[in-house]
């Protein structure tokens, strides 16, 4: 197989006749092909199933991709037109999904993205059975699956593919869009999807609403938890927190970032766990989330040490983080003030909401407004960093 000639454009390969493909599949010299493809799948992906690129860009900065769909019948007009869609022209079918991914993986040097599964009502437990399993069987070259993105659009689907995925996942993002029907009580746990599953995950991200609850979190044994919504209330903190300090689970946890669903109440959450209040004026560490190259200064924080002496940190992110170098803003230095006041009294008052007042002199009162929005929404926000 020879270079394009000068002065000439190249024919894709994937816009020449099936059988044509198959011939040249058939008789190429493996060595010929020069650039290692990084694939994507999206078996329930309307648009494309199947995604290539080469991961760099062409002398008209864009990148090289190539988007395979399945079209059912031979002949049949593209669904979707362009430069970067290619008809496959087979059944859009779980059996047809695995030969086309096997049969690339044999042909190219591939490196494998992202699964991404958009599951709902069209896409019930029936349709997925067979690609779970695929997932579960399949030959990954880490011996997990690399990135695992989950849309979720009801709760059954989502229930199904957690109790039957087998294969730990290295990346898993879980993103829910599910109407709340009978939303969980102001002092009990969430009662949803609350049974453990029977895969691990590496680092876990996305929204815990209707899925995450205490036990889910603890059979996962996530190394990263970093979710922008979830359901926990503190007496499930609670519940996490003693499992860890006991050494019963997550004895991989080195970071956690996430929202109640209702404001912290440090009593609460950290009752039972001989928890240790951090001076926030004068105990200080430097440090970095992971894949974040910003430098953090940590002040005060509440200690909890686990069984065989590893220490953990949690904390407020709003109010206990600040930029390395950066002064300590005046409204942090007041809420850490009132959490250690709070903390000290035999009886606490912190089940009292507590009424922001924003200075208006450079501030209009849309700004004074988001300020107090923002700092409402800091005391339901948490960290924890195990050192």
């Amino acid at each position: 197989m020879t270079s394009t000639p000068l002065n000439r454009t190249g024919i894709s390969l994937f816009n020449l006749p099936y059988l044509v493909q198959n011939e040249i599949y058939a008789n190429w010299d493996l060595m010929e092909i020069k650039e290692p493809f990084l694939m994507h799948l999206s078996p329930f992906f309307k648009k494309y199933q199947i995604e290539l690129c080469t991961g760099r860009k062409d002398e008209n900065e864009k990148e090289r991709i190539w988007r395979l769909h399945f079209v059912p019948f031979t002949g049949c007009e593209r669904l979707y037109k362009g430069n970067f869609y290619y008809p496959v022209f087979l059944k859009n079918s779980c059996e047809n999904f695995v030969f086309l991914v096997e049969h690339l993986k044999d042909v190219f040097e591939v490196k494998f993205g992202t699964l991404e599964l958009c599951i709902g009502v069209e896409i019930d437990d029936v349709k997925m059975k067979p690609y779970v399993e695929w997932m579960n069987d399949f030959n990954w070259e880490s011996g997990k699956v690399p990135a695992l993105s989950v849309i979720a659009r009801d709760e059954p689907s989502l229930k199904f593919l957690l109790k039957n995925l087998k294969r730990d996942v290295d990346q898993m993002k879980i993103d829910t869009y599910i109407r709340k029907e009978n939303p969980a009580s102001k002092s009990g746990g969430n009662p949803k999807c609350s049974t453990p599953v029977n895969f691990k995950v590496d680092v876990l991200t996305g929204n815990g609403e209707e899925w995450w609850a205490t036990e889910t979190m603890k059979s996962m044994d996530a190394i990263r938890m970093d979710f922008y919504q979830s359901d926990l209330s503190n007496l499930d903190m609670n519940q996490f927190l003693r499992s860890w300090k006991e050494g019963a689970s997550n004895e991989r946890l080195k970071e956690i970032k996430l929202p109640l669903r209702e404001r912290v109440k440090w009593r609460t959450m950290l009752e039972g766990l001989d928890a240790d209040l951090r001076d926030f004026r004068t105990a200080r560490k430097i440090f970095r989330f992971a894949k974040d190259n910003q430098l953090y200064q940590l002040h005060g924080g509440f200690d909890i040490t686990r069984a065989d002496g590893r220490i953990a940190t949690i904390g407020h992110e709003l109010y206990n983080l600040i930029f390395e170098n950066q002064p300590m803003e005046q409204y942090k230095i007041e809420e850490c003030t009132r959490i250690s006041r709070v903390w000290n009294l035999e009886q606490g008052d912190e089940e009292e909401e507590i009424e922001d007042v924003i200075v208006l002199e450079e501030a209009d009162g849309h700004v004074a407004d988001w300020r107090k929005y923002q700092r409402k929404q800091g005391r339901r926000h948490i960290f924890m960093i195990v050192w």
